[in-house]
């Protein structure tokens, strides 16, 4: 089986936010260079295609655009962003001023603390974990997963066995591809955060 992890497009007014959970719609100039790129990518070329996504609406509306328009496309919450609870949809400067002690303490053990009334990073890694467990790698197929940065990284913890700590060096920019060959025994990385195939 062949899986491509892919992030969503930018989403309208996340810039200075902490956005995990929080449903925000796809900016509009994501929406008008959406279509270009499924041009360019051409998924419905690839081999028994598939694709599932995170519920929520960033990533359901990329997928949307990316897809072949007859494809079903199935949704999972375990593919969700990380849990911030309450700092959740808050910009990040009212957070440090109102919060300050508990931001320091999560940016300091961001792996294993988890915001207020949220998860950590390895609770995400856990779901993803998960997720992954279910694919049908003894497939010839072609699985789309369109998710979020957090469970990206999480996936790639899963998958290349790495330290969850190792994880927020990997960089995964906005519609970019992170693919792997996988068996029912191995995973191989074929490309990390490429803009083409």
């Amino acid at each position: 089986m062949i899986l491509h992890l892919i992030r969503h497009a930018r989403a309208a007014g996340a810039d200075g936010h902490c956005v995990g959970h929080a449903d925000l719609p796809l900016s509009r100039a994501s929406q008008d260079a959406l279509p270009a790129t499924a041009s360019a990518w051409n998924l419905a070329a690839c081999d028994g295609l598939e694709c599932v996504t995170s519920d929520l609406r960033r990533a359901r509306d990329t997928a949307t655009f990316l897809m072949p328009p007859a494809l079903h496309i199935g949704t999972d919450s375990r593919l969700r962003e990380m849990n911030f609870g309450e700092w959740d949809g808050r910009t990040w400067d009212d957070i440090e001023r109102t919060d300050g002690p508990a931001l320091q303490t999560w940016m300091d053990e961001w792996t294993r603390v988890r915001a207020p009334g949220g998860e950590s990073f390895v609770d995400v890694i856990e779901r993803m974990r998960d997720f992954l467990s279910g694919l049908r790698r003894n497939d010839d197929g072609t699985a789309v997963v369109v998710a979020h940065a957090g469970s990206i990284r999480a996936a790639a913890v899963v998958l290349l066995d790495l330290p969850p700590a190792r994880a927020f060096s990997l960089a995964v920019d906005h519609v970019r591809l992170h693919t792997f060959a996988l068996s029912t025994s191995t995973s191989t990385l074929i490309r990390w955060n490429a803009s083409s195939f």
